[in-house]
């Protein structure tokens, strides 16, 4: 397929999946519900004194994480059980267009509901807990991106061998955390470090990491969707 190829297909299959999500508001509304109940309940379990005693830079990131975790695992399960629902990825396979094109499609609009999800809830943690965002904003905005990155890349082709072998978010989670642990270990780090609260020596260092397990997760992700769909 053609470079103009590839490119059209992962935009229409991104545009139909972000618009099928603007229309219902399905996916996006589930996690969201998750996040903002699990957020209220650890705000209750560490009134402001806790948090201000331990450091915001040693409860934040994990309690951000976590939560951005589990809440994606249900946007990409979502995306491909309604795929599954409507028969809509059988038609896509039988589409003459590159498998890897329509990975790449389905990562981008994963992509763009995850960080849409973290946009809202990076500002509610920064009130729950009482930091200054607007202090670390753009440095935040990167972290996030680059983490986020890498775990939708997994995330999208657990999603689809999870769908491909009924099962749903327990399968998901079980094959995308043990995988993406290195992400999570670099992502609360260098959070912390943001916060103030850890030592910046290693930064680089776990940045550097966390672009080359980036590159390596989309690069194995593409390289092995064709043989997950078509099982």
């Amino acid at each position: 397929m053609s470079e103009t190829g590839f490119i059209a297909t992962c935009r229409l299959v991104a545009g139909k999946d972000l618009h099928l999500e603007w229309r219902t508001w399905d996916t996006s509304t589930s996690s969201l519900v998750f996040s903002l109940v699990v957020l209220v309940i650890f705000n209750f379990a560490f009134d402001l004194a806790t948090v201000r005693e331990l450091g915001v830079g040693r409860l934040v990131p994990g309690v951000l994480w976590s939560v951005i975790a589990f809440a994606a695992v249900i946007g990409m399960t979502r995306s491909f059980q309604l795929e599954q629902r409507h028969e809509t990825l059988s038609a896509l396979l039988l589409s003459p267009c590159d498998r890897s094109a329509i990975f790449f499609g389905k990562f981008v609009a994963n992509l763009v509901k995850i960080l849409t999800l973290e946009l809202i809830l990076v500002p509610l943690t920064a009130v729950l807990f009482d930091y200054d965002l607007l202090a670390v904003l753009w440095r935040m905005a990167g972290l996030l991106l680059l983490h986020t990155i890498g775990l939708t890349a997994l995330g999208t082709l657990f999603a689809a061998i999870a769908v491909r072998v009924g099962r749903g978010e327990a399968l998901l989670a079980t094959l995308l955390f043990p995988a993406s642990t290195p992400l999570f270990i670099s992502a609360v780090k260098t959070t912390g470090v943001l916060l103030g609260t850890e030592s910046t020596t290693s930064v680089a260092d776990w940045l550097t990491l966390t672009a080359g397990f980036d590159l390596l997760y989309v690069f194995l992700a593409l390289l092995t969707f064709e043989v997950v769909v078509e099982r």
